[in-house]
């Protein structure tokens, strides 16, 4: 897009809870930004901002093990040329929800082909197609997201807790992305986000953690339209497929 200085004024309503009806423990969450950027770059003029985002998991405990379902929803921009961005964008987020750290989607950064921007930054869910998620701006004109989680959380000591996980997402509107790419045709399917992992701690207290774990994403067709080239695969070189993404991980964590 136009590369312009620009303000956003954006202000967040929200409403969130976390309890339990019985043996089902639920924890939800909706917000609702209103504001206005005076110049987006990707829709080259400026925006009302109005989006939504919301996240609910249930999950119920038997003895050790906890098993859980949940799913977050972010609007998208349908419509990136007129003069309202509704792709939902966070200032600073960092959710620990729907795998988290075992998640591939969550966990990793993927930057777009050609652009400056990021379709999804580290520790985050929200494809923003922001430069930085630290040093750049909100960009409210963005595909947004749905994703469908289920996963399994087990104490397997009481220093030792394990964790599998699986995601389902897809882009909720896919113009941002063909505008910025300047390719029609994109689908909306992300793919199949799968991990697992564990979090150790030696001392039973938060001063030594020790987190591991090994997450991959099997590409849908929609990431496989924006990840790929037209060529369909001939001359040789040309063209890519649709390979399985994944990675393996441990880190430590000393807190005094």
């Amino acid at each position: 897009g136009v590369i312009r200085q620009h303000r956003v004024d954006a202000g967040y309503l929200g409403w969130a809870g976390d309890g339990h009806f019985g043996k089902l423990n639920i924890t939800h969450a909706f917000y609702q930004v209103l504001g206005r950027d005076s110049f987006n770059q990707i829709a080259k003029r400026a925006q009302r901002i109005n989006a939504q985002m919301a996240a609910a998991e249930a999950s119920m405990d038997f003895d050790y093990i906890r098993y859980r379902v949940g799913v977050f929803y972010a609007s998208g921009d349908s419509r990136p040329n007129d003069g309202t961005a509704r792709g939902f964008d966070a200032v600073l987020d960092a959710p620990n929800f729907a795998g988290g750290p075992f998640s591939f989607w969550n966990s990793q950064g993927f930057r777009v082909p050609q652009t400056g921007v990021a379709l999804v930054e580290p520790r985050s869910l929200l494809p923003s197609l922001r430069s930085s998620k630290i040093q750049g701006q909100s960009n409210f004109v963005n595909p947004g997201v749905t994703l469908y989680n289920a996963g399994v959380d087990v104490d397997v000591t009481p220093k030792l807790r394990g964790f599998l996980n699986y995601n389902y997402l897809r882009f909720n509107r896919t113009e941002p992305l063909q505008q910025v790419l300047f390719q029609g045709g994109i689908r909306h399917e992300i793919g199949h986000d799968a991990g697992l992992g564990f979090i150790y701690r030696p001392l039973l207290n938060e001063n030594i953690t020790l987190i591991g774990g090994a997450s991959t994403l099997v590409p849908g067709r929609g990431l496989t339209d924006v990840y790929s080239s037209n060529c369909n695969g001939t001359p040789a070189g040309c063209g890519s497929g649709r390979p399985v993404l994944w990675t393996v991980f441990i880190t430590a964590r000393f807190v005094y």
